[in-house]
């Protein structure tokens, strides 16, 4: 037979075999069978297909029909096939093949979520029917578990047990610190740092941990760069914290001149390491020279941030300092004593404190004070009950801070508390202006108690440690500041409120007293990442203390008084440097120079 005859032969035969198929496919479905069901009613199974008895055979929807029930993720596996019954009529066959019922559900490697956390949280339930459809959403649901709680895990397996079909079986595994790598440093020591961290290698990675850690290392201010990453450490849950530093310069020399309102116009030099051969520790020496006629002041200063592992800080320091109390203004008006009535104080003594962390951002101080103070002889005028005090005061400080804020340099959300209580011994040898009817001579003690709360809200949330010198937002500052003493307390340790360190727009120490009341706003607008405009409202007040001078009247009972105004920020070498022009209810004004931050 030729070529030309086979062709015709097997297009003939294909012919045939189509015209079969077709009259097959056409062929009414008489019975549909279905096998190896037994938790699932045959009922569901034939109400899901769309093949049915009496309807003509399709080959398309036999094949749709098995992706729908594989689809319902209740069988594992899912046959149809199909054979011609005596009477032509076609048979289909279902096998399926059943998930096992949920016997039991074994949980392994959480530590710090439990089992009943995880058994809540997931969809896969015992005595239910095992469901593949579960399997991502209940892996997702016990990686929130452990998100939420500042944790990370994954989940390396799910499924029923090789061994026992009926016991599904969950291994997690959770993310652990392998090593923590600290580059860039040049300087400071990797033994400083660790101590300023909680996070450990071998333990697991908490994010809540790092945050306060990396704040802890920005806070330093050691750093102008840090740049923290995260990176596998070769195992599933195990990484690598590499922590890359741009250490700045932490060593000043400065000399030039200074304006405050405590010394005026005055010569400075100062010596400041604060990090001293990569310790961390702080060291410095001021001298000052007053161009006003004061004396010279000079102070020794040192501190340890990290004197153990457990962060115990001590911070102590030499002081002689001649400073006016009252203050002067470089431009503005408003009340004062008077250019020829030179108020100044010399205070000289020592300082120490030590402080410990008793929980995460809450430390506890024990500090001690002594102090001698020596004022100028300032003549009271006639009649006016001003009353002059020299002595020694020696101070026990207690106090509990708790710092809740983002970034402790300039912050921007959080908040910062501190209670403070200070019993003190008193010494007075000698008094001036008018005594009458003071027991201000001799020995004493007295008691002063105060509370400082700051709260800083801005839009984002809290600013990530890393993200400092980038991340500018415009923030509202709040304190609220309240004291009183116990107990018979001298002139030099009442408290004074007015100017930089209370109400602007007043003189420096214009209200004085054994209560003290203060509440400050500020809005804080970023024009440079290191330059901010500030507008404030201060209220407060001191009152029930030693009697006024001159213009500086002072009350006996609860007295507030309002200041406001704008101001500039600005970070510069020698620290942060404000500027603010205040205004008062008297319709008074003055500029108020600060080096360091308002609160």
């Amino acid at each position: 037979m030729d070529t030309k005859m086979w062709r015709i032969v097997i297009v003939a035969a294909l012919a045939v075999l189509g015209a079969a198929l077709a009259s097959a496919q056409n062929r009414p479905v008489g019975e549909i069978v279905v096998k190896g069901n037994q938790a699932v009613a045959t009922e569901t199974i034939l109400a899901t297909m769309q093949t049915k008895v009496g309807q003509p055979y399709r080959e398309d929807l036999i094949q749709r029909d098995r992706r729908t029930l594989q689809d319902l993720n209740l069988f594992q596996d899912v046959k149809i096939y199909a054979s011609l019954m005596d009477d032509d009529r076609w048979r289909v066959t279902v096998e399926v093949v059943e998930w096992p019922i949920v016997r039991r559900i074994v949980i392994q490697g959480n530590t710090v979520v439990s089992e009943d956390e995880i058994r809540k949280a997931i969809q896969m339930k015992e005595g239910e029917m095992f469901n593949p459809a579960y399997l991502v959403p209940d892996a997702n649901a016990i990686s929130d578990l452990y998100r939420n709680k500042g944790y990370f895990a994954q989940v390396v397996r799910y499924e029923p047990s090789p061994n026992d079909p009926g016991t599904v079986e969950i291994q997690i595994v959770e993310t652990r610190v392998h090593k923590i790598i600290f580059t860039g440093l040049t300087k400071t020591r990797e033994s400083v740092l660790r101590k300023l961290m909680d996070q450990r290698e071998g333990e697991l990675l908490h994010s809540p941990t790092i945050t306060a850690d990396y704040r802890r290392l920005v806070d330093t201010q050691w750093f102008e760069g840090f740049d923290p990453s995260v990176r596998e450490a070769g195992e599933i849950g195990s990484v690598d914290l590499v922590l890359n530093f741009t250490e700045t310069r932490t060593g000043l020399f400065n000399a030039g001149v200074q304006l405050d309102p405590r010394n005026r116009l005055a010569g400075i030099l100062s010596v400041t390491e604060t990090n001293l051969y990569g310790t961390g520790q702080s060291v410095g020496i001021n001298l000052l020279q007053s161009t006003q006629g004061l004396g010279t002041s000079i102070s020794l200063n040192y501190g340890n941030p990290v004197l153990d592992s457990k962060r115990t800080s001590i911070s102590a320091s030499l002081f002689s300092q001649e400073t006016l109390v009252f203050g002067r203004t470089f431009f503005g008006s408003g009340e004062g004593l008077g250019s020829d009535n030179r108020f100044t104080q010399r205070r000289s003594g020592a300082s120490v404190a030590l402080s410990r962390e008793i929980s995460k951002n809450n430390r506890a101080t024990v500090g001690i004070r002594s102090e001698l103070v020596d004022t100028n002889n300032f003549l009271p005028n006639p009649g006016e009950e001003f009353v002059l005090q020299d002595g020694i005061v020696t101070s026990l400080s207690l106090a509990y801070t708790s710092n809740r804020r983002d970034i402790s340099i300039e912050p921007s959300f959080g908040d910062w508390l501190r209670v403070s209580l200070e019993p003190s011994f008193i010494d007075i040898r000698s008094v001036g202006g008018e005594t009458q009817g003071y027991s201000i001579l001799g020995t004493g003690f007295f008691t002063r108690t105060t509370i400082d709360y700051r709260r800083y809200f801005s839009k984002g949330g809290p600013r990530r440690p890393e993200t400092f010198d980038t991340d500018t937002r415009t923030v509202l500052a709040t304190r609220l500041y309240a004291g009183t003493i116990f107990g018979q307390v001298p002139f030099f340790e009442q408290f004074f409120i007015g100017g930089v360190n209370g109400v602007r727009g007043y003189p420096e120490d214009r209200f004085w007293g054994r209560s003290a009341l203060l509440a400050q706003v500020e809005l804080r607008y970023p024009i440079q990442k290191a330059f901010h405009l500030v507008g404030f409202v201060d209220y407060g007040g001191a009152w029930d203390g030693y009697p006024g001078i001159r213009n500086f009247k002072q009350s006996n009972s609860f007295d507030l008084h309002l200041g406001y105004g704008v101001g500039i920020s600005f970070r510069t070498a020698l620290g942060p440097i404000r500027i603010d022009l205040g205004f008062n209810e008297d319709g008074g004004s003055r500029t108020h120079f600060t080096i360091g931050t308002s609160f």
